[in-house]
């Protein structure tokens, strides 16, 4: 099995995904080849809480960690439930290799993996490669982490002038991006506007010394600085793809890509311009929605996109461990995705999943998105995803959709008590359970 994860990556951002503003060719074949999740969201948009669900498969609030530099509780169940840990105790040889940043408790050595390889970029692939073409008598499973497209995180301070040591890829991007003319810029995204009635919370949670300024960028970027950053953001993913599908190649290449599961996700996105914004941490599609890919020739049904409502956080452990045929704690939110891969009938589905983080809670059922914040006069926001995919009209205040609130007021209210969210009833607006 091999899981490969990029860092800072929305759902759209695939050529597969109909972006015609860049080419992913590793990432389309295993859409292609197997099935992508239209409809995955992440449990928190920032890397440590995300990353954290994805090796533990609960909720990172419940370890205390909302955000990242938050120091984490883990508990012995949980410790003893790790990803790496379940693989590794079914018989597999197991390797971790690029981006961690996690607590740790979740390090890859202290959690289940056999070896630990530390580079994030055009090394691991080598690496990951050597690994996977070893004689072996027993099944592995690796996980490529690798970090880009995040040097998306800084193109302000290559517009500034002021790139950290290390990062000249990005300044040289931006200069690139500089002499191009207009038309070979990305356009603007369609939900460039900031909605009306937008939560107060958006500008309220914008800190102005972070790496990537997004409330000040909203402010003083101009529409060609948008392009220019929605032009390095496409070729920082391009650079990940390549390496992806040196990874890929190598398995055909040895005989092991018709009998490896592949699952491909991101922790979480970027905003890419959308309502002005960039970087991650909001409750946009842009920074909540991955992409999720899984391919397994002979058993999962080539070409598909599948709707349903994933929590890649939750899901992704049952996932794994249900290929690996693990029994995995029944107390864990998560469901295996095994069934809708392979084309099988499932009886029942979620009818929501929850993204949290410091700010608030979001709450995305079927059709609609539902937003409650921990401050400001604003603090919720309710969105018809099936006619304002681009999140421009909040409807928390219309009476036309009064009941629809209620109804997912209610949900938040079901999700708190079932998954122990004690710090969202301290915000969340209460309403009688039926």
């Amino acid at each position: 099995m091999l899981l490969i994860i990029t860092d800072q990556q929305h759902a759209d951002m695939m050529s597969c995904a109909g972006n015609m503003n860049l080419k992913t060719p590793a990432m389309d074949s295993l859409t292609r080849e197997g099935i992508r999740f239209s409809n995955a969201y992440v449990t928190n948009p920032v890397c440590v809480p995300s990353r954290i669900s994805i090796a533990t498969g609960v909720m990172a609030g419940r370890l205390g960690v909302l955000n990242n530099g938050v120091k984490a509780n883990v508990p012995t169940e949980v410790k003893q439930n790790l990803l790496g840990e379940l693989i590794k105790g079914a018989g597999y040889d197991t390797f971790y290799g690029g981006k961690v940043h996690m607590c740790p408790e979740l390090n890859p050595l202290a959690a289940g993996d056999d070896e630990y390889f530390r580079d994030q970029r055009e090394a691991l692939p080598v690496a990951c490669i050597e690994f996977l073409q070893r004689d072996r008598d027993r099944p592995f499973f690796a996980v490529a982490s690798f970090v880009n497209p995040h040097d998306i995180c800084f193109a302000y301070s290559a517009y500034r002038r002021k790139s950290p040591r290390g990062r000249s890829s990005v300044e040289h991007l931006y200069q690139q991006a500089l002499k191009l003319s207009v038309e070979e810029l990305p356009p603007l995204p369609e939900n460039f506007r900031i909605p009306d009635l937008e939560p107060d919370a958006i500008d309220l949670y914008s800190k102005a010394n972070a790496v990537t300024p997004a409330g000040t960028m909203r402010k003083v970027y101009d529409e060609h600085q948008w392009r220019i950053y929605r032009w390095i953001y496409c070729r920082l993913t391009e650079q990940v793809d390549e390496h992806i599908g040196q990874i890929l190649n190598a398995l055909k290449r040895n005989q092991l890509d018709e009998k490896t599961l592949v699952v491909f996700t991101s922790d979480h996105g970027d905003m890419d311009a959308c309502h002005r914004l960039a970087s991650k941490g909001r409750f946009y599609e842009q920074s909540v929605r991955v992409p999720l890919l899984m391919r397994y020739k002979g058993r999962i049904i080539p070409g598909r996109v599948d709707d349903h409502l994933v929590s890649s956080g939750l899901d992704i452990l049952p996932t794994l461990c249900s290929y690996a045929e693990i029994d995995v704690p029944e107390s864990l939110l998560g469901k295996s995705l095994q069934s809708i891969a392979e084309g099988k009938t499932v009886e029942s589905w979620r009818q929501y999943v929850v993204t949290e983080n410091h700010t608030g809670r979001m709450l995305r059922s079927n059709q609609f998105k539902y937003c409650v914040y921990r401050e400001g006069e604003a603090r919720e926001s309710l969105v018809d995803m099936g006619s304002d995919s681009g999140e421009m009209q909040n409807l928390a205040t219309s009476s036309e959709f009064r009941t629809v609130l209620d109804r997912h007021q209610c949900y938040l209210q079901q999700w708190i008590a079932l998954s122990a969210d004690t710090d969202a009833r301290s915000f969340a607006v209460r309403c009688e359970l039926n």
